[in-house]
């Protein structure tokens, strides 16, 4: 016999004798009987007989029973799959991850029940196409094989209908809304300006992958070590990452690309920076149509290069990782601003550099998108640090006149200091979001526009917040346009619902053309668009926008933040009482993805459980004086999203009611009893929570369609006076909503305030 014979022969040996017999299995059986008997034995004496009830008993019985089930469904999943042909079973096994993978649109059971029903219906219509053309004359067998073939076709025909076909509008109430015209009498500064553009790049001078920042970079700039602020840049992904890139975290580049106008100057400076996309892709240049516009208004743009901070199939060799490639790189991000500002500071100083006397420092601004839109976050936040806060060897010198940040279409909480949300302290911030953002498609700009802060008494600050019903993701930057998936994925969006890419980008031009006019050159006439997109309908776009708005000149009246008590205001001595309601509640606000750093007040009604008028009353201190200077009464709301009945309603009828637009009366009552009242339409009725689905179908994303936005309300004071010349509005003793319009309703209520004249 030959060496390979004998030794096959030894394996066989071997193999018989490492087998285990059926003794051992029926061994190996009984012990995992006794194991699950003494698991089941010790929860019965730790939870079932202390504080013994049958209920308990009952419930317990319930769960063990439940849990067996599932076991006997696995044993009977496992059986059918034996039975399956070996050829079916290998191909099936070794192939379908991969499906499932690269198929499936969301994360939970509805992402993966599709690639699952394809491959049943791949396998009916593949199976019985093999059968009809190798059967002959076996007619029966062709029948069921025709049968099959007409069952998987219908199958997937049915699919590609529900995916694909036309939809009913998913906001009904808005598919003939006009945006009212109410545009300031000023110059639209979506406009392009009267200087020539100039536009360079300045970097390492030996980027591998573009020239722009290789030997041809107008300015050489230094390489900063980030290493302290990034972690995973090791490994063999890390590895890859450096052998790419040609650095790695210890010599960030700091490049761009600038948009810079002709003339003397000095100009103020904006960077923005964008967020995770296929590194190899070059995000940086999609902005270039806001470098021009910019710069033809003689403010220089640079778009910061941060690609080498984002993600890549690279990241993938390390697959069994729970995070593949850099974990929480966005400080690092927020970071590199400031280094990419220190460059410009250094640069601008210098008396024989290019740029000495042409850049104003003191006027400064930084825009984000997406993971940038949550770096301009924090480097708001660290620009008055004088020390990394995850790393204290890491010294913080920067100190620049931050004078506003935009967010566009941001995350929030992928860096958390102390496990909390970025702060933000006096820095006048603007977030804008789009309904059809198939990427980031929770307004998580909201959870940080709750956040900001102002406490400066002296130097006035504004936040504002933007809803686009149609906006989406990638449209902001040019080179990602309508692909919020990526390319794998893009069949699942609803590209139909998107508005025209241009458009987006007019809101954009508008919008932060005018926020940077305002916080770089003080042009105050601008700043009412960012309380209402009304102020500038003839600038842009024809949609529905949702706007909220605060300034620091707002004093609350009631915030819901001082207590858990639902009686009290915001102000000391002050009172609230309802009447009629069927619900109020206080609660944090949830998000999609998030929960705001902020309280708001719950309130319900319905004729149905209460038969006479709801209302609230706000009730403000004995002698409440308005604030000098304060003249208009503001309030941020949204609808609820929540059934109106009590929640021990026993009474006909059930919770669902359809979608209707709310309006009410809203009544100030002096300290001498004299009454004024206006309609909440006096500024807008109050829409029903937006239907955001970016995708074709529902069944193809996990994520809810609603979330709370609120929309900000202002009241002038005057207007009051108006309806009644006897009401006094230095001396408000209540401020009363009574829900008079409609039968029933459900509302949030973020803050009602007092502020000074204004948007």
């Amino acid at each position: 016999m030959s060496i390979v014979g004998r030794l096959r022969q030894y394996v066989a040996r071997v193999g018989d004798a490492l087998r285990p017999s059926d003794p051992a299995w029926r061994g190996a059986a009984v012990a995992v009987q006794l194991v699950a008997a003494l698991v089941l034995a010790g929860f019965v004496a730790a939870e079932v007989v202390p504080h013994f009830s049958v209920q308990k008993l009952g419930a317990s019985a319930v769960m063990v029973g439940a849990l067996l089930a599932v076991g006997a469904l696995g044993l009977l999943a496992f059986a059918l799959l034996q039975r399956l042909p070996q050829v079916y079973r290998a191909v099936l096994f070794v192939l379908a991850p991969l499906i499932v993978l690269f198929v499936a649109p969301a994360e939970d059971w509805r992402g993966f029940a599709l690639p699952i029903v394809l491959l049943l219906l791949a396998s009916l219509i593949g199976g019985s196409l093999l059968v009809l053309r190798r059967s002959g004359w076996r007619l029966q067998r062709q029948k069921m094989a025709a049968l099959g073939l007409l069952l998987g076709v219908a199958g997937l025909a049915a699919g590609l209908f529900a995916i694909f076909s036309d939809k009913e509008p998913a906001n009904p109430l808005l598919t003939d809304y006009r945006l009212e015209d109410r545009t300031l009498a000023f110059e639209n500064p979506g406009l392009h300006g009267k200087h020539e553009v100039l536009t360079w790049t300045y970097g390492s001078a030996k980027d591998r992958h573009r020239q722009e920042y290789a030997a041809p970079a107008t300015l050489v700039a230094r390489s900063v070590d980030g290493s302290r602020l990034i972690d995973n840049w090791e490994g063999l992904t890390g590895w890859l990452r450096t052998s790419y890139w040609g650095f790695d975290a210890r010599a960030l580049p700091l490049q761009a690309r600038v948009w810079f106008p002709a003339g003397e100057g000095p100009f103020p400076l904006v960077l923005i920076v964008h967020g995770n996309h296929e590194m190899e892709d070059s995000s940086d240049p999609g902005y270039g149509y806001l470098g021009e516009h910019l710069a033809s208004r003689g403010i220089i743009l640079a778009s910061v290069d941060a690609n080498f901070l984002n993600g890549s199939l690279i990241d993938q060799v390390e697959f069994y990782k729970d995070r593949p490639g850099l974990e929480e790189e966005n400080d690092a991000r927020g970071w590199l601003l400031l280094e990419h500002l220190a460059q410009w500071r250094d640069w601008s100083r210098d008396p024989g550099h290019r740029l000495f006397g042409k850049v104003d420092m003191d006027r400064v601004a930084l825009i984000g998108h997406s993971r940038g839109g949550e770096a301009v976050a924090i480097a708001a936040a660290f620009n008055r640090l004088s020390h990394y806060p995850g790393d204290a060897s890491l010294e913080f010198d920067y100190g620049f006149n931050l004078r506003g940040v935009i967010a566009i279409a941001p995350v929030d909480g992928q860096y958390k200091p102390r496990k909390t949300g970025t702060p933000i302290d006096d820095v006048n911030y603007f977030t804008i979001h789009g309904s059809m953002d198939g990427d980031v498609q929770s307004f998580e700009g909201a959870a940080q526009y709750a956040r900001v802060a102002f406490r400066d008494s002296v130097q006035p600050h504004f936040k504002s917040s933007l809803y686009v019903v149609g906006a989406n993701h990638g449209q902001f930057n040019t080179t990602w346009e309508n692909l919020d998936t990526g390319r794998l994925r893009a069949w699942t969006l609803d590209l139909d619902g998107i508005m025209p890419a241009e458009r987006q980008r007019d809101i954009a031009r508008v919008y932060f053309s005018a926020f940077l006019e305002i916080v770089l050159r003080d042009r105050m006439e601008y700043l009412p668009i960012f309380a209402d997109s009304r102020r500038a309908a003839a600038w842009l776009p024809n949609t529905f926008y949702i706007n909220q708005f605060a300034d620091s000149s707002q004093q609350a009246i009631a915030d819901f933040e001082e207590d858990i008590d639902l009686g009290t205001t915001s102000l000391e001595g002050g009172s609230i009482t309802g009447a009629n309601l069927t619900k109020w509640y206080e609660t944090r606000i949830k998000l999609k993805w998030d929960t705001l750093d902020t309280h708001a007040a719950v309130l319900a009604w319905d004729s149905r459980a209460q038969k006479q008028t709801a209302r609230v009353d706000f009730n403000l201190p004995p002698g409440f004086r308005v604030p000098g200077g304060a003249r208009m009464l503001v309030v941020s709301l949204s609808q609820a999203g929540v059934g109106t009945l009590p929640d021990d309603w026993e009474g006909e009828g059930d919770d669902d009611r359809e979608d209707a637009v709310l309006d009410w009366s809203i009544v100030l009552r002096d300290s001498h009893g004299a009454e004024a009242e206006l309609r909440l339409s006096h500024d807008h009725a109050l829409y029903p929570l937006v239907h955001a689905v970016p995708r074709r179908a529902s069944f193809l994303d996990d994520n809810d369609p609603t979330e709370v936005l609120f929309s900000s309300y202002a009241f002038p004071l005057d207007a009051f006076l108006a309806a009644n010349p006897s009401f006094d509005p230095t001396r408000i003793a209540t401020i009363s909503f009574v829900f008079d319009g409609s039968d029933e309703g459900a509302i949030i209520m973020d803050e009602l305030a007092i502020r000074a004249v204004g948007p």
